[in-house]
């Protein structure tokens, strides 16, 4: 009788085991799987083989007319809008520089010469201010080499600027020169005064300034091919 009872006990004792192992399963959980990897934000670099500074963001607004140009931010005029690539050039004697003025500062148009700022005004009278950037150095296996604006130091008081289009020719005496944070786009502002600004990069090789060239616009010509410029 009593193996009968210890039969029964272990009948049910398995019985029990069987029930709970599936629960059990049901519980365990699994270890999860993906398809994809996060991709971890890199910082922007600052490199010094990175001439071209970064631009700000876009919070820019249209004008159309001098008197509507704010001082103190970065806008897009409608006018500069229709440029393109070659519709100024830019003549400064005393570097013996006279190039064609390339729509943008983006890598691929300054390789080609001097660019026009997106935020750059076009010439003529009032409070514009024409922005032009332009490298100073170019670099081939470790070797440097002067490029467009390498003595763009070396412009002082009695040197002028120039600037043509099809229809007029725009000099502009120098007035300063300053050097200023990479970061710092102040320079290419609207100043209160028709001008131009060159900027390019400071110290030659290391580009973590911005060196800064402004003239006032001086005088008007009607455009001619025969035009001397001294």
């Amino acid at each position: 009788m009593k193996r009968f009872f210890l039969c029964i006990i272990a009948i049910l004792l398995l019985s029990a085991t069987l029930l709970l192992l599936p629960q059990n399963a049901k519980n365990t959980p699994q270890e999860a799987t993906t398809d994809y990897v996060a991709a971890t934000p890199k910082p922007t670099s600052t490199s010094s083989k990175d001439t071209v500074t970064q631009k700000p963001g876009p919070t820019l607004d249209l004008y159309s007319r001098d008197k509507d140009l704010p001082y103190d931010k970065l806008f897009i005029t409608k006018e500069r809008q229709h440029y393109k690539s070659g519709d100024l050039t830019l003549h400064i004697p005393k570097l013996a520089l006279t190039e064609p003025v390339q729509d943008g500062t983006e890598k691929a148009a300054l390789n080609k010469g001097p660019g026009l700022y997106e935020y750059s005004q076009l010439p003529g009278e009032g409070d514009r201010n024409v922005s032009i950037a332009a490298h100073r150095n170019k670099s081939r296996n470790g070797v440097i080499s002067e490029w467009f604006f390498y003595y763009i130091d070396t412009l002082c008081e009695g040197d002028y600027i120039y600037l043509s289009d099809k229809k007029q020719i725009y000099r502009y005496k120098y007035d300063k020169t300053t050097v200023v944070e990479e970061t710092d786009w102040s320079p290419i502002y609207s100043q209160g005064v028709s001008c131009i600004t060159l900027t390019s990069c400071e110290p030659i090789g290391v580009a973590d300034h911005r060196i800064v060239v402004r003239a006032i616009l001086d005088s008007i010509d009607k455009y001619s091919k025969d035009y001397i410029y001294e």
